[in-house]
């Protein structure tokens, strides 16, 4: 569609930011200006504007591997079902293929209808958990050699570089991680609760060892997504109190399956990243 009614579209840089962190403290998301800058600076964040106001979003985070994600697709309440979410999508979509690479989303069940008819495929499911952390404290310093090791891992696993995401999720102020080589969890703050995830585990023992720590020494509320191949760690989650609340499809369009090994990618960074 062509933009009308004084509407313009612009690429977001971080000049944007106030208007970016208004769209998605809207929608009740947990980014911060540091994860909306990852946006703005490693891939591009898209927006339309009216005047001096910013009322739709979206953006992309192009991996190495030949995959990349999007997501932020926002649209102020007021704004909404005139086509700008549908636009910004198409711009995406573009903006990948343009580099040669496939997309892939976590929409929830509504966005799931809309996108599957842009060619999208559902590959899996994620459930989103809510509870709090038991601030037993006890995280230990991120070595040079492990952040190394755990950079490697995660490639196979997600089958795509995210160098771009991890490491700023490192160097984060109260970020930590759980285990190590082979298995291991990152946990970050995010703006309203913070957020276990990548989990990477080679069994469901593992993986609910990882959780059980990552959740005794995370302080306050905190969110995990569980993708299907951590269904087994619901009961941990049951068992300290989380409760699910949403439910996305991860989606994937030029690309018949996920890259890596999905089986060892039991909970996600998140919807926005993957």
């Amino acid at each position: 569609m062509a933009l009308t009614d004084g509407l313009r579209e612009i690429v977001l840089s971080p000049d944007d930011m106030a208007g970016a962190l208004a769209l998605s403290d809207e929608a009740g998301w947990n980014q911060t200006a540091d994860d909306w800058r990852i946006f703005m600076e490693s891939g591009e964040a898209y927006g339309v504007r009216t005047g001096d106001r910013l009322v739709a979003s979206a953006a992309i985070l192009p991996f190495d591997g030949g995959i990349g994600w999007i997501s932020m697709v926002l649209v102020t309440a007021d704004w909404r079902r005139r086509g700008l979410a549908s636009h910004l999508m198409n711009r995406c979509i573009a903006a990948l293929r343009a580099r040669g690479v496939a997309s892939l989303l976590d929409a929830t069940p509504e966005g799931a209808h809309v996108y599957g008819q842009l060619g999208f495929v559902t590959q899996c499911a994620m459930a989103r958990w809510r509870g709090q952390g038991q601030g037993k404290g006890g995280a230990t310093p991120v070595t040079p050699g492990l952040r190394q090791r755990l950079l490697e891992r995660d490639r196979v696993v997600f089958g795509g570089d995210r160098g771009i995401l991890l490491e700023p999720f490192l160097d984060r102020d109260g970020s930590f991680v759980v285990g190590a080589d082979d298995d291991f969890a990152i946990v970050r703050r995010g703006r309203k609760a913070m957020q276990i995830g990548p989990l990477v585990a080679g069994s469901a023992d593992a993986g609910k060892a990882l959780l059980e720590q990552a959740i005794a020494i995370a302080e306050g509320p905190v969110i995990v997504d569980l993708l299907d191949a951590g269904a087994a760690l619901a009961p941990v989650l049951e068992a300290h109190g989380f409760q699910a609340f949403r439910t996305f499809e991860r989606m994937i369009l030029d690309r018949d399956a996920l890259p890596g090994q999905p089986s060892a990618l039991m909970v996600a960074i998140g919807p926005e990243f993957g």
